[in-house]
C-alpha cells in the first residue's frame, strides 16, 4: 500500500520495475477524499467512510505514519544527545 493518489501509485510502480520486482498488487489511499486507486486502472474507488475495507486501509497507514514518526524522534534524539 502507498500513502497519496495515482501519481504516487505509479512512481512505487516505476520503483518496483526498475528494481525487477513483480508486486502481486498495489494500492494507493489519497488522503483528502480516501480514494483508493489499484494498479492498472485510472479511476479511484470510493468506499463509504464506514466500509470495513476503507477502514482497515487507513489504520494501517496511520499506524505506518505514527511508526515512521516515532522513530524519525528516536534518531533526531540520538543525533541531540551526540550517542
Amino acid at each position: 500500500m502507498v500513502d497519496g493518489g495515482l501519481g504516487q501509485l505509479n512512481a512505487a510502480l516505476e520503483a518496483f520495475e526498475q528494481l525487477e520486482v513483480k508486486p502481486p498488487m498495489v494500492v494507493s489511499l489519497a488522503k483528502k477524499e480516501e480514494l483508493i486507486y489499484v494498479q492498472g486502472s485510472k479511476d479511484p474507488i470510493k468506499l463509504g467512510r464506514n466500509n470495513p475495507g476503507l477502514r482497515l486501509l487507513q489504520q494501517v497507514r496511520d499506524e505506518a505514519h505514527r511508526f515512521a514518526q516515532h522513530y524519525h524522534h528516536i534518531l533526531r534524539r540520538k543525533r541531540t544527545l551526540g550517542e
